[in-house]
C-alpha cells in the first residue's frame, strides 16, 4: 500500500496543503540519457522501507517490460531477491538512500528510494 493521502494543514493565507509525512521515503525513477539529459518518471511517497521496495519493484518491472529478455533479467531478478530487499530496507531505516540501477546501454534508469520527511508533492520538508 502506498501513501495516496497526507493530513492537510491550514497556512497563513487561508489556503491548505499537505503535510509533510515525517520518516517517510521519497521513491522516484528517472530515464538519464547517453546525452546528458534526465526524464523524470515518476515518483511516490510511502510510509516504510518495505513500502519504497515495493514501489521500486513495481517500477522495475515496467522497466524489465520495456527491455529485451538479456537486458530486462537483471531488474526481473531484483524483484525476486529476497536477500537484497533485506538489504535495502536496513539501509533505508539507517537513513541511506537505496538505489537500483537498470541500464539498456543507451539509457539508465535509477529507481530510488531517499528517507527524510516529504511531502506527497516530492518537496522536502526539512
Amino acid at each position: 500500500m502506498f501513501v495516496d493521502q497526507a493530513p492537510s494543514q491550514k497556512i497563513h493565507d487561508g489556503e491548505t496543503r499537505q503535510a509533510p509525512v515525517r520518516g517517510s521515503f521519497w521513491c522516484d525513477a528517472a530515464a538519464h540519457l547517453r546525452d546528458g539529459r534526465m526524464l523524470w518518471l515518476g515518483g511516490q511517497a510511502c510510509w516504510t522501507p518495505e513500502q519504497a521496495l515495493a514501489w521500486i519493484g513495481w517500477r522495475a518491472g515496467h522497466v524489465a517490460d520495456q527491455l529485451d529478455n538479456q537486458l530486462a533479467r537483471p531488474a526481473r531478478a531484483w524483484i525476486q531477491d529476497h536477500a537484497e530487499h533485506q538489504r535495502a530496507s536496513g539501509q533505508l531505516a539507517r537513513g541511506i538512500t537505496y538505489s537500483l540501477v537498470v541500464c539498456d546501454g543507451s539509457v539508465q534508469f535509477v529507481l530510488a528510494a531517499t528517507p527524510g520527511a516529504f511531502a506527497l508533492n516530492g518537496d522536502s520538508a526539512s
